[in-house]
């Protein structure tokens, strides 16, 4: 059996012990929890996360991964931050550079201009919510077994910019969307107290931790 895992920096690993993000080809970290995970049932393990991604890339991956797949694999995607905004630049001839995303943190004046004249969290939901549907339809069409995450609740926000089928989108997923103890990796590594780094990220005990808590809970 394979896992294969898909999302940004906490899937990736960014700032545990073996980060590689800043070597030539970046390489994950064998301490996260997926990783963990893996080493822990006997599976092969390969990490396609890209740390400060958006979702439409990592569903890009995910569907380039199920388009080569002929076997029985089990996935794992952890969904980042709606507000990240992938887009595609042709000129680039280094394919591992073509996909690029800006963020609200960002100040060049491309990300000002999105985020002053383009953005909004209607689109940012919508948007979202179909890549995520689009993936759980692909997997289950594959018939692979598959474990979801999140990392920001304004996916399953219904007090402002729901219509009835944005909330069918919000229902149709619900179910496979996994949490520890009801709150996101980074909101429960907070809770139990476990070291995360100045840029947010959770440390190895609480990647540990968490492989720990999905075979407890999501493996069962």
């Amino acid at each position: 059996m394979k896992l294969k895992s898909f999302g940004c920096s906490f899937i990736f690993g960014t700032d545990l012990a073996d980060d590689g993000r800043d070597q030539p080809k970046a390489t994950p970290s064998n301490y996260t929890w997926p990783a963990l995970l893996s080493k822990q049932r006997g599976w092969d393990y390969s990490c396609y996360a890209r740390p400060g991604c958006g979702n439409l890339l990592i569903l890009e991956r995910l569907l380039d991964q199920l388009a080569q797949d002929l076997e029985p694999s089990f996935y794992i995607i952890g969904w980042t931050w709606i507000d990240r905004f992938d887009y595609y630049v042709d000129s680039d001839p280094r394919r591992w550079t073509r996909w690029k995303t800006i963020m609200p943190i960002d100040t060049n004046s491309l990300a000002t201009t999105y985020y002053r004249d383009l953005h909004s969290q209607y689109r940012d939901k919508l948007t979202t919510l179909i890549h995520i549907k689009t993936a759980i339809d692909m997997l289950q069409q594959h018939g692979h077994k598959f474990l979801m995450t999140h990392m920001d609740d304004l996916i399953f926000e219904t007090q402002w910019h729901c219509p009835p089928g944005l909330a069918s989108l919000q229902n149709a997923i619900s179910p496979h969307i996994q949490k520890f103890e009801d709150k996101t990796f980074l909101e429960w590594a907070k809770e139990k107290g476990f070291d995360i780094s100045p840029t947010m990220h959770p440390l190895e005990a609480a990647h540990a931790a968490a492989a720990e808590y999905a075979v407890d809970h999501f493996l069962v």
